[in-house]
């Protein structure tokens, strides 16, 4: 939750919505400073989300797995990322074995499956 503090001068006319929510006319001032507070908010929490991403990378295949299948309905997206990240990463460095193994015939290309 996040809240906006506006002084008297930021704000004009304040009314109660039909749905019971409020409205706030702003001046040019609360307008300022609704801005100032978004650009803080959104930098928060994109360094959240790159320490989250940070932390993700520091967990081992297991428990990014176990931390994967222990969330009901399945596991967040940025689990799914790191996960992905994981298997492109092994699949680019398994890329030249593979081809080895190809061009001695020892795996089938892959336009064979």
């Amino acid at each position: 939750m996040t809240t906006l503090h506006l002084e008297r001068g930021e704000y004009g006319e304040v009314s109660a919505a039909a749905d019971g929510g409020l409205l706030v006319e702003l001046t040019e001032a609360g307008e300022r400073r609704l801005v100032e507070q978004c650009a803080r908010r959104a930098a928060s929490l994109e360094e959240r989300a790159d320490q989250r991403a940070a932390w993700l990378r520091s967990l081992s295949t297991d428990e990014l797995v176990a931390l994967a299948t222990s969330r009901f309905g399945g596991p967040d997206p940025e689990l799914v990322a790191e996960g992905a990240r994981r298997m492109r990463e092994a699949a680019e460095r398994m890329a030249p074995a593979l081809e080895a193994l190809r061009s001695l015939g020892l795996l089938g290309a892959t336009s064979d499956r």
